[in-house]
C-alpha cells in the first residue's frame, strides 16, 4: 500500500486566496467575518418583450403557448420536407410538373375565374400563373371564354379533359394518404381533417401577420431569452 505524507502549511504562511479581492483582504485584516452573497436577482423580462407587464404565472402560461406553437411549427415543417422529398423522387409521370395541375385543381373548385383572380386567390405572382395557364390551354385542360361582365376580359373555364384530369388527380391523391391513414379509427381521421382545415383557413386569414413575424429580425427579446435546446431550436433548425 502507497502512502503519501500530507504537507502542512502554516496558516500566516499563504498568500492572499486568489479569489480573495482587495475589500475581502481588508476585512480579514481587520478580524471581520466574510460578508454572504447575495443570490442574483431573477432576469426581468424585457420592457419591449409582450411579457413585461404579465405576473410571473401569466409569464409562464404565454411561454407554455409559444413552446407548444413551436412544437407545432416544428411538426408541419417536418411534413412538408417528408413531402417535398417525396416529390423530390417524382420526376415523371403525371404528376410530375403539379404547378399547372394545382392551377387546375384550384380553377375547378373555383369556378369560371380571371386569371387576375386566380393568382390573388393563390397569392402567387400573376405572370407565374398567366405561364401556368397558358400551358394548360395548350394542354386543352383549360379554355378561354369571353367574361360576360366585361367582354374586354376574358375568364378561364376547365375543359371537360380538364375535369376529368383533376378527378384522376384527387382519386390518386387519396391512394397517396391511404397507406398512412387506413388503420387510423374513422375518429382520428375526421380529428385530422377538421383540424388540418382549421389550421389551413386560420393560416390563409392570417397571411400577412404571418408574413411580417417571418420578416422580423431574430434580434426579438423573446428569442435571446429561451434556451438554445428548446423548441424553438428545433424550429429554427426544422427538426
Amino acid at each position: 500500500m502507497m502512502h503519501t505524507l500530507a504537507t502542512t502549511e502554516p496558516v500566516g504562511d499563504r498568500g492572499p486566496s486568489p479569489v480573495e479581492t482587495p475589500s475581502t483582504q481588508h476585512r480579514h485584516a481587520l478580524g471581520q467575518p466574510d460578508e454572504l452573497d447575495e443570490p442574483d436577482e431573477l432576469d426581468e423580462p424585457n420592457a419591449d418583450d409582450q411579457r413585461a407587464h404579465l405576473d410571473p404565472a401569466d409569464r409562464l402560461a404565454l411561454q407554455r403557448d409559444h413552446d407548444q406553437a413551436a412544437e407545432i411549427g416544428s411538426a408541419v415543417l417536418q411534413l412538408v420536407r417528408v413531402y417535398t422529398s417525396i416529390r423530390a423522387r417524382v420526376t415523371s409521370g403525371p404528376d410530375g410538373d403539379l404547378s399547372p395541375l394545382f392551377l387546375l385543381v384550384k380553377l375547378a373548385h373555383y369556378g369560371p375565374s380571371r386569371a387576375s383572380d386566380l393568382a390573388e386567390q393563390m397569392c402567387a405572382d400573376p405572370s407565374t400563373v398567366s405561364r401556368q395557364v397558358s400551358s394548360l390551354v395548350k394542354a386543352g385542360l383549360v379554355e378561354r371564354r369571353a367574361d360576360p361582365d366585361d367582354g374586354r376580359a376574358s375568364i378561364l373555364v376547365p375543359t371537360g379533359l380538364g375535369v376529368h384530369r383533376v378527378r384522376d388527380y384527387e382519386r390518386r391523391r387519396g391512394a397517396t394518404v391511404l397507406p398512412v391513414v387506413g388503420d387510423w379509427s374513422a375518429e382520428d381521421r375526421d380529428d385530422l381533417l377538421r383540424l388540418l382545415r382549421k389550421y389551413t383557413a386560420g393560416v390563409e386569414e392570417r397571411r400577412d401577420a404571418i408574413v411580417s413575424i417571418m420578416l422580423q429580425t431574430t434580434d426579438s427579446p423573446l428569442h435571446h431569452d429561451r434556451p438554445s435546446h428548446g423548441p424553438s431550436q428545433h424550429w429554427k433548425e426544422g427538426h
